[in-house]
Order: structure tokens, then sequence, then C-alpha cells
């Protein structure tokens, strides 16, 4: 078994662990792009596994990396689509296996990176230092930054509401030219809705090809078959496309936890939590990527400094009570929700909307947009949530 120091550890090589490691490679301090760094994980191959989704770009480390972006949005529920053209943001996607090859290949071209293939057991305080064991030995550093595990601290935050947010997309080419690469349908809730609130979203790349993606949130994963079910039922019965008319070039599949508890900051001492083992996914939408990458760049200020990062800053108390509210909605009131959303969106601007959801918008803008959508859900979920609300959400 090995056993080697560093000086700093990144455990796990997601969105999260990656964005670290690029900003550290990247910073303007000679003496911090030069650390010994040690990157681990249990694969540490190139693969596609994940379509990542935002409209924040500015912390994004590779802009050539967006694989296609969107100005119109569009949203259906109740037989209504509703359209909008952003003017403040653009729509944009990037493929895990894209930015994955090109942090691996800043790495392996830095000479002080070193690339650990293993199974990340756990981390400890280690008289001043960190340390972490896995399936080949034991690694200490003077900080870890872990992705990896839940923290332990976890099971003893307050909890009220936890779904999952769980999806299965496909990357399909047809022959018949069925989409309009210009628009992207961000939510199309005219779909059964049997399992908890569904919907699908279609990232088109050309006329010819899209990701086509079945969302649910629920607190209970359905099965493989359910999720092809539905994603051939949308693309049958909303795209008129038969199984022989189109092949599937790659397929999806994750979860998101979407939970009104906070994560702790730390695993122990010396260890931070990243990613969403730190908090940092939003609890209503599940989107997290932007939000990494401005806690990274968070990090490495902090470390060129010769600071230690700070804890990373809880969202505004307003945007937690928000959050639980419609989280509330999701959980106890699906068929509301749906409702909820078709109002936002026919009352609202798609820039407006994107905004909030950034938790970039004034209470005033706030304000306009809860008295666009129905009261009494609200309400119910302020007072069933009122021992939370009055400490401090």
């Amino acid at each position: 078994m090995e056993s080697r120091s560093f000086d700093i550890i990144i455990a796990g090589a997601g969105a999260s662990g990656l964005s670290l490691l690029w900003y550290l490679l990247h910073s303007e301090d000679r003496a911090l792009r030069n650390k010994q760094i040690l990157l681990a994980d249990r694969q540490l191959s190139v693969i596609r596994d994940k379509t990542w989704c935002f409209w924040d770009g500015r912390f994004l480390p590779f802009e050539d990396l967006i694989h296609h972006s969107w100005k119109s949005l569009e949203v259906r529920a109740f037989g209504n689509t509703f359209t909008g053209t952003l003017s403040d943001y653009s729509y944009h996607c990037v493929k895990s296996d894209d930015y994955t090859a090109r942090i691996f290949q800043l790495a392996r071209e830095a000479g002080n990176v070193t690339l650990l293939e293993a199974d990340i057991l756990g981390f400890a305080d280690a008289g001043g230092k960190a340390e972490m064991e896995t399936s080949k030995g034991t690694f200490t550093a003077e900080m870890i930054f872990q992705s990896a595990l839940k923290p332990p601290g976890l099971s003893t935050m307050k909890l009220d509401i936890s779904l999952k947010q769980h999806f299965a997309g496909w990357h399909i080419t047809s022959e018949k030219p069925v989409f309009d690469p210009e628009i992207s349908t961000l939510m199309d809730f005219d779909v059964p809705q049997q399992s908890g609130v569904s919907f699908v979203y279609v990232l088109p790349f050309s006329r010819h090809d899209a990701l086509v993606e079945y969302t649910i949130f629920s607190e209970e994963l359905i099965s493989d078959e359910g999720y092809a079910h539905g994603i051939e039922s949308y693309i049958r019965e909303r795209l008129e496309l038969d199984s022989s008319q189109y092949k599937t070039i790659y397929t999806e599949k994750g979860t998101i936890p979407m939970e009104d508890r906070s994560y702790p900051a730390r695993y122990c001492d010396n260890v931070w939590n990243i990613g969403t083992m730190g908090g940092l996914t939003k609890p209503s939408t599940g989107y997290t990527f932007t939000r990494i990458h401005r806690r990274n760049a968070e990090i490495a200020a902090a470390l060129e400094a010769g600071k230690q990062p700070p804890d990373a800053a809880a969202s505004p108390y307003r945007f937690r009570v928000y959050d639980m509210m419609l989280l509330y909605n999701l959980h106890h009131h699906p068929e509301i929700s749906v409702t909820i959303f078709h109002e936002l969106f026919r009352k609202n601007s798609f820039d407006n909307i994107l905004g909030f959801l950034e938790e970039k918008t004034k209470f005033p803008q706030e304000l306009k947009i809860f008295s666009s959508l129905p009261w009494k859900p609200f309400f119910k979920s302020i007072y069933a949530l009122k021992h939370r609300i009055a400490t401090g959400a």
C-alpha cells in the first residue's frame, strides 16, 4: 500500500474537483501553481456520462467547451406553449467528456499533478494536516477538497423535505429534420404525471439531433424501463418519430438531491466539502454547475492570498425560504406544482425567471414574480414550515 504527502488533495474528479484543479493551475500566484496536487477518484477515464446546463457563464474556465447555446427557450404545460428570447443570458450546455478530457490534459502537462485511480474510503484530521484513506493507500496533505463522500455531520442537519431529481436522457439522431436548433425546450410538462412532477426537456443541436431527457421530482426512483418508456413515448407522440426513424447514440442517467437542509462546510479539520457534498446544489432546481465554479474561484483566491478558504456562504435567507416553499409543494402537492410552473412562465419573462433561479434578483422583482402565482399553496407551505422559517430556514 502506498503512502505519500502532497500540498493539496482533490478527492473526486467530477465537475467540482476538476474545476478547482483548473483554478489552481491557472492561478496568478506562482507558488500556488507549483504546489504538489493529488487528484483522486475511483475512475479517471474520459467518458460522456453527463450534460451540464447553465445560463451564467462568467465563471466557466473554457468558453470553447460549450457544446451548444440557445437564446430562445420554451415551456409547455396544460396544452400551452410559452416561448421567450433571452437578452440577459444564453442557455448553454457542456458535455462532460469534453470538459474532463481538457482538464486531464492540462493536469498531465502541468508536471505537479498526480492522478490516482482508487476507491476513496474516508478522511481524517492528522495533527494539523488532512489524511485520505483509499483502496491503494493513505495520503496526506495540508488541505483536502472532497466531493466524493457524504459529510458525516449531514444526518444531524435540519431536514423536512428530501426529494430526488432523477432523470434519463437519450441523444438521438433522426432521419427527419424535426428539431429547431435555435430553441431549447426547458420543460415540457405535457407528459404523464404519475410518479411525481414530471417533464421532458429537449436540447436540439441541429435539425437532426438532440438530447431528450425525461426528469422526475419525487422521493423514489423508477425503473430503467420506466425512464425508457417515458422517453420513447415522448419521441413517438411529441416528435412523431417511430423507432425506425431515429437512432440513439448516447444515453445518460443521474440523480440530484433536492433537500431543504444545509450541508456541513467541512468533513473534518482541514477537509473542505465542495460541489454537491458542499451544499452547492440549488435545492429547488438541482442546478449546480455555475455555483461550483463561482465557489472554486473563491477558494483559489483565498489560497492565493495565503489564507484558508472561507466556508461557502449560504444562500440569502429569503431564497432559502423560497426553496423550501417550492420543495414543499413539489413534495406534497405535485399537481399544484405544475400549475405554479404554468403561471410562472405565462406571466414572467424568461430572463427574470432565470435571474430569480440564479438568486440575482432584488426583493421587488421577487414580489412581482410571486404575485403572479397562485398564492394559497405558498401560504400553506409557510404555515407547514413555520418552525423552520422562524428559526432561520
